[in-house]
């Protein structure tokens, strides 16, 4: 096989390979890989539910979670005190790849999912009694905030408007880690 030819398959090949690295690496694997700032005591991120028939706005947003991984869920139940626990570092990372790098909440523009809910074909939803539900990031320097009034009806309403859908998806994943936090360990 002339020279050539095996310099070009090593080219395709490396190139290849270099394409197939970079894929898997850009997870975060390590919480040293996300800029958590130098407080440990800062709120990285806050998710709620707000408003509706039951407002619950005194006890505090659904999750929070600090630099530290210290993550604080709303007891289930109205006047019960809220659930605290430690997560680990390779648990705290997992948490921001899944909300920031797998659905790109840091990609997420409210406005931008309102704009396209009012040029949407159908009317935006007008529910008297419907829910806030909303998530600040602040990770390093920067502060990111989503906001969405009715996101579980807007998102059904709006299959199409992907941003809609993946704050949809992110605000499912955050429910399910505030209740499991409720929930006792067997």
């Amino acid at each position: 096989m002339p020279l050539t030819r095996i310099a070009r398959q090593l080219v395709i090949l490396c190139a290849y390979l270099l394409m197939l690295g970079a894929s898997t690496t850009l997870r975060a694997n390590d919480i040293r890989d996300w800029n958590l700032g130098t407080d440990p005591a800062a709120i990285i991120l806050s998710f709620d539910v707000s408003g509706g028939q039951r407002p619950r706005s005194a006890e505090g947003p659904l999750l929070e979670i600090a630099a530290s991984g210290a993550a604080s869920a709303r007891a289930q139940q109205p006047g019960q005190p809220r659930v605290t626990v430690q997560l680990s570092a390779k648990a705290l990372a997992a948490l921001l790849d899944t909300v920031v790098t797998e659905l790109g909440a840091l990609e997420i523009d409210t406005d931008a999912i309102h704009a396209a809910i009012a040029a949407a074909d159908k009317p935006p939803l007008r529910i008297a009694d419907a829910s806030t539900t909303s998530l600040t990031l602040t990770l390093g320097n920067k502060r990111h905030s989503i906001s969405v009034y009715a996101l579980p009806q807007q998102a059904s309403q709006h299959p199409g408007i992907a941003a809609l859908q993946r704050f949809h998806e992110i605000a499912r994943h955050l429910r399910e880690k505030a209740a499991a936090l409720n929930t006792p360990a067997k």
